[in-house]
């Protein structure tokens, strides 16, 4: 097992890093608004911002442009394979526990213009048929689907995890080249101020208070679903 690398530590060992970024309307507009109808058999997609190059995180490190391009490239062939799995929370380990997989990433792109240097993503959580049938939970993404919906409406963040070495350059700690991405994780309380998904049927405005968008969060698709599964339990 590679050592974790703390916050300001340099040398070789395991990334985790909880920054990512916030999820605008325009990413929502296409996907997001079927995704949580819950059809039988239809996948439960959610668009994400996944990392970002050339700018110091709350670790303090900062991620090249041509290193994190290079392990993005390398990881779109297991996204190609749908061997691209991620866990929930910050799993310690370089290697990725079969038993503890919540989702997996459909699709990856680059930003434009301001927003070159920040990667967007699709993910797709791993859900049972008895949760989408009955509302049961017995796998990790439904816990996270379920988190998601209303009476909850709990916002995740991503982070990502992977293995390099970390150099002192001109003051900042620099990812090398040696660095090999791992995934990209969930987490409950990303360390970057916005840094979380949101899983609305309706777009939702960043500059807008996120209270007074709440109820935009809640469909008849899901007061069905959480209906059911409140009698299941009673």
């Amino acid at each position: 097992m590679s050592k974790i690398l703390r916050k300001n530590e340099t040398g070789f060992g395991l990334l985790i890093e909880t920054d990512a970024g916030y999820i605008g309307s325009d990413l929502n507009k296409d996907i997001i608004n079927e995704s949580f109808s819950f059809k039988e058999n239809e996948p439960i997609l959610i668009n994400c911002i996944l990392q970002k190059w050339g700018v110091k995180n709350k670790n303090g490190r900062i991620y090249p442009k041509d290193v994190l391009v290079t392990q993005v490239n390398e990881y779109q062939k297991k996204v190609d394979y749908n061997q691209s799995v991620s866990e929930s929370n910050h799993p310690e380990s370089s290697n990725i526990s079969l038993g503890n997989l919540s989702h997996l990433i459909k699709k990856m792109w680059w930003g434009t213009g301001n927003d070159q240097n920040v990667l967007y993503g699709q993910l797709q959580l791993i859900i049972s048929p008895g949760y989408m049938k009955y509302g049961v939970c017995s796998m990790i993404g439904d816990q996270i689907l379920t988190y998601l919906l209303p009476p909850y409406n709990i916002r995740l963040g991503i982070s990502s995890r992977g293995v390099g070495t970390l150099k002192e350059i001109k003051g900042e700690n620099v990812v090398q080249g040696d660095f090999e991405l791992i995934c990209f994780d969930l987490v409950s309380t990303p360390s970057t101020p916005g840094a979380y998904l949101f899983p609305n049927k309706e777009n939702f405005n960043f500059s807008e208070n996120i209270e007074d968008k709440k109820d935009s969060l809640i469909n008849e698709s899901n007061i069905k679903i959480i209906n059911a599964l409140n009698k299941f339990l009673l």
